[in-house]
């Protein structure tokens, strides 16, 4: 931003004066940043036209609501996805992307979150969304079951990446478990021989392990062979 002093008057001017010209992209990588140092609960339209430069209005101006904005933050995460690669089997195409989801997350913890809310982020999202239905036609899905199978993946993926970054899936602390060991042994046989293998418990075992099990069940209920 610049000041421009006419006839003793200050005027701001910038690329794109005004607020039609505000560049989208600017705005959602400033969200995005801004949405990482604060999170949500302290984000607002208004400290974004603090660090815009802007009125909070005009950034509205682009998103019609703020739930619009946080649909476009979403889809600016989804295009920093990794394009995978057709030539891959129908399961490395699933593992590949799944892991390029929990790499996002580690990365944007506190606007990951956003992406549990739509159906689909927009024009990101669409070309993602179409590798894995080709995956799933590819792995014998039929075309009644793949809306639910596509959601079900989408919904285990995220939701596996956000209880990683919300703290669910991590190693139990010292305390967690010995509150484990000592409850009764006649009710919890099982959680007690098993509580000392939550302390050494490794994150991304959690969200592999559940992968190979959605791979698999896929396999086993069609009748394939896992690759």
């Amino acid at each position: 931003m610049t000041l421009r002093k006419d006839a003793g008057s200050t005027t701001k001017t910038r690329a794109g004066a005004g607020p039609r010209g505000l560049a989208k992209s600017e705005i959602l990588d400033t969200a995005v940043n801004l949405m990482e140092e604060v999170g949500e609960a302290a984000f607002s339209v208004r400290k974004l036209g603090e660090r815009v430069g802007c009125d909070p209005m005009a950034i509205l101006y682009h998103f019609k609501n703020k739930d619009g904005m946080y649909r476009a933050m979403a889809d600016a995460l989804v295009a920093k996805l990794s394009a995978v690669q057709e030539d891959q089997p129908w399961q490395d195409r699933l593992r590949v992307h799944a892991r390029d989801h929990r790499a996002l997350a580690l990365r944007y913890p506190k606007t990951f979150p956003l992406l549990q809310r739509f159906l689909n982020t927009g024009v990101s999202d669409f070309a993602h969304i179409e590798m894995v239905h080709r995956a799933l036609t590819e792995a014998g899905v039929s075309d009644e079951e793949a809306p639910a199978v596509c959601l079900a993946w989408y919904a285990s993926v995220i939701g596996l990446c956000t209880a990683e970054i919300s703290g669910l899936v991590r190693p139990a602390s010292e305390s967690e478990v010995a509150e484990m060991e000592q409850l009764p042994p006649a009710e919890f046989p099982a959680l007690r021989r098993l509580a000392r293998s939550y302390r050494g418990l490794e994150t991304e075992t959690v969200f592999e392990t559940a992968n190979e099990y959605f791979i698999d069940g896929l396999c086993r209920r069609l009748g394939r062979a896992k690759a």
